[in-house]
């Protein structure tokens, strides 16, 4: 059976499209999301910087956590788990070229 409308998770373009026009006609161009949101949390840690308080350092650090996601890739988490009847064995090879079968002499 074929599937209908759009995929699971696609954009909305033609929306996002409209909305990028109009903020570029609005601002003159020089509108960039990302951009704004860093002059703004540039801003915030100046506050920060010049009260001292506490809950303007929080959100200094708030607001360059939500940019830092625009800039730097992220890592994917990994979920390892195992089962507890795994076994490891262990192998021995002699390098010096000598066949010891029955493990006497080992160190």
């Amino acid at each position: 059976m074929a599937q209908r409308g759009r995929p699971k998770g696609s954009t909305n373009k033609p929306y996002r499209r409209v909305l990028d026009e109009y903020l570029q006609r609005k601002y003159k161009g020089e509108f960039n999301p990302v951009i704004n949101a860093i002059e703004s949390a540039l801003k915030i840690q100046e506050i920060a910087e010049s009260t001292g308080d506490i809950a303007d350092y929080k959100a200094s650090v708030d607001a360059f956590d939500r940019v830092s996601k625009y800039i730097q890739p992220t890592l994917k988490a990994v979920e390892l788990s195992g089962d507890a009847g795994v076994t490891v064995s262990l192998q021995r090879k002699r390098f010096d070229g000598l066949q010891n079968d029955n493990n006497e002499g080992e160190e």
